[in-house]
């Protein structure tokens, strides 16, 4: 189920498929949580975050709507929404994102700088299995080229090779969100 689109997912969600919602937590829970430090200031306050948003997508799944936005854009709009809440609720004081307040709902991210972290998420998620162990082993994980030759037992001009058609093809899918994953 790890190669399945999140749009697929969300709809298996909506039946009532909670390992469906296991990979979408796995996809999103780390930008949610990311973003609630960033938005809240505090992580126990981003924990909470997190557990927000994904109740409320295990109950409005049904809810979403491809045609209006991704998967990526709704967890976000999500998120901010959910984070307004637990500020209001709580009281808490707003830390700030490059110096400006966390914006209300409908408003633009000041930097763009999380949302533009979820279209990374939704575009890893498109690519091809291969594909996104090397982005993920490379970027997340630190590792150079050749220990990602060694980790996957890959020769390491196949790891050259593949991590140039997985930056190619992320860049693409990145500009053109309607794009799917190639098999380079």
């Amino acid at each position: 189920m790890v190669d399945v689109e999140d749009e697929i997912l969300v709809r298996r969600v909506a039946a009532g498929d909670e390992r469906a919602l296991g990979v979408l937590y796995d996809r999103y829970s780390g930008l949610v949580y990311g973003a609630g430090n960033r938005f809240l200031g505090d992580r126990g306050l981003a924990e909470d975050l997190v557990q927000d948003v994904f109740v409320s997508i295990w109950r409005n799944a049904d809810g979403f709507d491809p045609s209006r936005a991704s998967f990526a854009t709704w967890v976000y709009r999500i998120t901010r929404n959910r984070a307004t809440d637990l500020i209001r609720r709580r009281k808490a004081r707003v830390r700030t994102v490059n110096g400006d307040a966390l914006p209300e709902p409908g408003e633009p991210d000041p930097s763009g700088e999380i949302s533009r972290g979820f279209d990374v998420a939704s575009a890893l998620s498109r690519l091809t299995p291969a594909h996104r162990e090397l982005l993920v082993l490379a970027y997340f994980d630190g590792l150079s080229q050749s220990e990602i030759s060694r980790r996957t037992d890959t020769p390491l001009g196949t790891v050259k090779s593949r991590t140039t058609a997985a930056m190619r093809t992320l860049r693409d899918l990145m500009s053109d969100p309607n794009e799917g994953p190639t098999d380079e």
